[in-house]
């Protein structure tokens, strides 16, 4: 005995269509704290590696008791520590050529010798004032007053990015 096989009623594809608006709806206002997410998420990782990337070379300096070598970091343009430069880096600027430099981008500022990044999505960025952009600079770590035990990426403009 063969069933006849419905498709489906008109009330049944209203309900389908309706639903598949209603989760279009909210990923639709979700999405931009999600690329803000993401924008986050992808200066934090080239935070992190230049972080590690300024621990090798103190290593290194370490290993040869070069102790020069890791006073000369202070001050200096952490990305070139990279083997690999990010394609968001705009290169070394100074005075009005950094107001050249897109959303989105890192730049090194060579006048104030800090390594800055242009935030995107400036609603999503709190800040103590002035700009969407987080600065950082490299720092010298100290173990007492005298004695040098590393460097530091340090941030130099205070931020957060609320959830």
């Amino acid at each position: 005995m063969l069933r006849r096989i419905k498709g489906f009623s008109l009330f049944e594809l209203v309900l389908v269509l309706t639903t598949i608006g209603v989760l279009i709806a909210i990923a639709i206002d979700r999405l931009p704290a999600w690329q803000a997410l993401a924008e986050r998420t992808a200066m934090e990782s080239v935070a992190g590696s230049l972080r590690s990337a300024l621990g090798i070379k103190v290593a290194s300096y370490i290993a040869r008791n070069n102790i020069a070598g890791i006073r000369a970091l202070e001050g200096t343009n952490p990305m070139e520590q990279l083997s690999e430069i990010p394609g968001s880096y705009a290169g070394v600027r100074s005075g009005t050529d950094t107001l050249t430099v897109e959303a989105g981008q890192w730049y090194f500022d060579a006048a104030a010798r800090q390594l800055v990044y242009r935030v995107r999505d400036a609603e999503f960025l709190d800040t103590a004032a002035g700009p969407a952009e987080v600065r950082f600079a490299v720092q010298l770590v100290f173990g007492d007053r005298t004695r040098i035990e590393g460097v530091q990426l340090a941030e130099v403009k205070s931020y957060s990015w609320p959830n």
